[in-house]
């Protein structure tokens, strides 16, 4: 929980203190703000009623706890601001408005992503948020901003694309500038797997503000989000989660190959292909439906019964196991979520296998690590896009703290 502070030149500060309360606790009291955050009752009232005018809290109903008055409960109204995030990847562009409680209130999605051209596709992505926004009815007042996703690494001085692998055409674009022209105001950029672990803690609530978390965004590669005691570890450039090299660094339990990145969806097909488990020819690794389609395939033979899928798919599950463990290890961490565009395929075969792994003894004691998948469903990115938006916005960090 996170502690306010009597000074008045913190205002703005106090009222994220009491509406992060409000998040951990649920619906609830003056009174319980106030024991929950330090505040005095004064300044959780006068806190109460700023945020009542602006439409962000609302009274729910009461409580009796013995004699006197009732106590009146309170929570946040989230309807009162809606965040729209846009998710790039090399092969989707998704697009989700999501409320201050943490709902999905509209979605939208596209193929449409032109590997060469992001103008084109920054145009397209201006355009569904556009949409968008007159679906939501959203005004100037609901609506609290729009931040953008897309896979790292960024360059830390204006968020663009800094060598992506699989979209090597955008290097060196400030695609937050470009959209934010198209749309007429300013649009952060994050790197993915980041916006993935503050969307996770925004969408769950209660505990979870305060876990340590480890996010693995299964996609076209893997990365990290990481969070300590429920803050985003962005790194010094906002690049923190990258993991390729620590995957080759790792080695690969596939014999004969030294890339270390077994569990790449591509490279899973490829070596499907190589064992003649797909003999029909391989689909280019840009061709990223086919790719997807092939891995969907090998997945429900493994189910099915075939024995060398499954072993393929529990070599790369071993593999991730790894990484996890690593990182829970590093971290000190108590809470694994998985998500991405390739987990729903792939969890019977990664969730035993970080789960027996985080069970294994460890330095860091006795204390379980809880393995889950996301909540936020198949919209990952632009969840914590949007998240992101509330995040920087209604987080309680110190004036003197970065957002």
């Amino acid at each position: 929980m996170r502690a306010g502070t009597n000074l008045v030149d913190l205002g703005k500060y106090n009222a994220n203190v009491v509406i992060h309360a409000l998040r951990c606790l649920g619906a609830c009291s003056q009174r319980d703000i106030a024991a929950a955050t330090g505040l005095s009752a004064q300044s959780v009232s006068a806190i109460v009623r700023g945020l009542q005018r602006q439409g962000l809290l609302s009274e729910v109903g009461t409580e009796i706890t013995g004699r006197g008055r009732p106590r009146v409960l309170l929570n946040i109204v989230g309807s009162a601001r809606i965040a729209v995030g846009v998710h790039v990847d090399p092969s989707l562009i998704t697009v989700v408005a999501l409320d201050l409680g943490g709902h999905v209130t509209g979605a939208a999605s596209s193929r449409r992503v032109n590997p060469d051209d992001p103008h084109t596709t920054m145009a397209r992505v201006a355009e569904m948020v556009r949409q968008l926004v007159r679906e939501q009815s959203l005004d100037e007042q609901r609506l609290a901003g729009t931040c953008l996703a897309i896979p790292g690494p960024l360059d830390p001085t204006n968020g663009a694309p800094d060598g992506p692998a699989w979209l090597p055409g955008w290097t060196a674009v400030p695609l937050g500038e470009v959209l934010g022209d198209h749309l007429g105001m300013h649009v952060p950029v994050v790197k993915d797997t980041l916006a993935a672990v503050i969307g996770e803690n925004w969408v769950r609530g209660g505990a979870f503000l305060d876990s340590t978390m480890v996010f693995v965004y299964v996609g076209t590669g893997t990365g990290m989000g990481l969070s300590i005691n429920g803050e985003p570890v962005r790194g010094f450039s906002g690049n923190s989660g990258e993991v390729g090299t620590m995957m080759t660094a790792l080695g690969s339990r596939t014999p004969g190959e030294h890339t270390g990145m077994d569990n790449d969806p591509a490279f899973i097909v490829e070596r499907a292909h190589t064992l003649g488990l797909q003999p029909e020819p391989l689909p280019p690794r840009t061709d990223f439906d086919a790719v997807e389609r092939r891995l969907a395939r090998l997945c429900a033979a493994a189910v099915d019964g075939d024995r060398r899928a499954d072993e393929l798919l529990e070599g790369a599950a071993l593999r991730m196991a790894e990484l996890v463990m690593m990182a829970v290890e590093l971290l000190d961490a108590d809470t694994v979520v998985f998500g991405g565009p390739y987990w729903r395929l792939l969890e019977p075969w990664y969730a035993p296998a970080s789960r027996r792994a985080v069970r294994r003894p460890s330095a860091r004691g006795p204390h379980p690590v809880s393995i889950l998948s996301s909540a936020m469903g198949d919209n990952v990115g632009a969840v914590g896009a949007a998240a992101v938006v509330h995040d920087n916005l209604y987080v309680p960090r110190p004036p003197s703290s970065p957002n």
